[in-house]
């Protein structure tokens, strides 16, 4: 696997993670002390996230540092077929019964509707 392609997923789950948190490029910048375009290339994938930044951002933002690396070279390399049995592997490892048949409900129905405004 390529060094970009490691980068750019790594880059894809801070973007997740930042926007699920509710901060804008700026706000987390500033918070870890870097300007907002270094942000912009983390994300994008054009500098390589360093162990020290990353620290930092788990910390503010309050996430494991696994959560940026791990299945990450699954997830970076992935093919659909690769991708969908990341995401069948993910889905075993939620033990709450309840929870699995709701996402997966959630799964049924998104892809229901995308393939009903393909066809449309």
């Amino acid at each position: 696997m390529k060094d970009q392609e490691l980068n750019l997923a790594i880059g894809q789950r801070l973007r997740s993670v930042r926007a699920a948190r509710g901060f804008t490029q700026s706000e987390l910048a500033a918070h870890i002390g870097v300007a907002f375009q270094q942000i912009q290339k983390y994300e994008n994938g054009t500098n390589r996230l360093s162990v020290a930044v990353m620290l930092r951002l788990c910390g503010f933002m309050k996430v494991d540092a696994g959560w940026f690396v791990n299945g990450i070279e699954t997830e970076a390399g992935a093919g659909v077929e690769d991708e969908a049995a990341y995401l069948a592997r993910e889905i075993e490892r939620i033990s709450d019964l309840k929870i699995r048949r709701n996402l997966t409900m959630l799964i049924h129905s998104l892809a229901s509707s995308t393939q009903q405004v393909e066809n449309a």
